[in-house]
């Protein structure tokens, strides 16, 4: 079975300790988690905090995965997500050299910033145009710096 890029989606207790469990299910089988984005949804309840795992398994552990973590005592909800699902969507900020020379028409960009040796954008789109581009402005040399998460609502 070949591995494949997987998001899950967690509804959680906003806590201490979660993001520690929850990195340790992954640790202790074997699977690197490439991209952890956290977020606390309201500060009113408990349990309204959110985990997006983004990591490579396959099938049959990215479901072993989603059943030992739906047994820890803080998790609510676990949603799995192949990485190419039209329900996600994915943001990078990017840093670019000469971003004028950059072909961003396949994603939504937002200037965040601007100096005389690099331009710092905000990019937006599905997961495979956004790493599409990115992929392209590395071929290119004009990615500096680049931080980049799947995301659902």
């Amino acid at each position: 079975m070949a591995e494949q890029r997987w998001v899950f989606v967690v509804r959680c207790l906003d806590q201490s300790g979660v993001l520690s469990a929850v990195a340790s299910v992954f640790a202790n089988r074997g699977v690197s988690l490439e991209a952890i984005l956290g977020s606390g949804i309201a500060a009113t309840r408990a349990e309204d905090g959110r985990l997006i795992l983004s990591f490579r398994a396959t099938e049959r552990k990215k479901d072993m995965l989603r059943r030992v973590l739906e047994r820890l005592s803080a998790i609510l909800q676990v949603a799995a997500y192949r990485h190419d699902d039209p329900q996600l969507r994915a943001i990078a900020v990017v840093k670019l050299l000469h971003p004028e020379q950059a072909d961003l028409s396949a994603v939504l960009a937002e200037t965040i910033s601007q100096t005389a040796e690099a331009q710092t954008l905000l990019l937006t789109g599905s997961t495979v145009a956004i790493e599409t581009v990115v992929q392209q402005l590395r071929q290119q040399e004009l990615l500096l710096d680049l931080v980049m998460t799947a995301v659902t609502v």
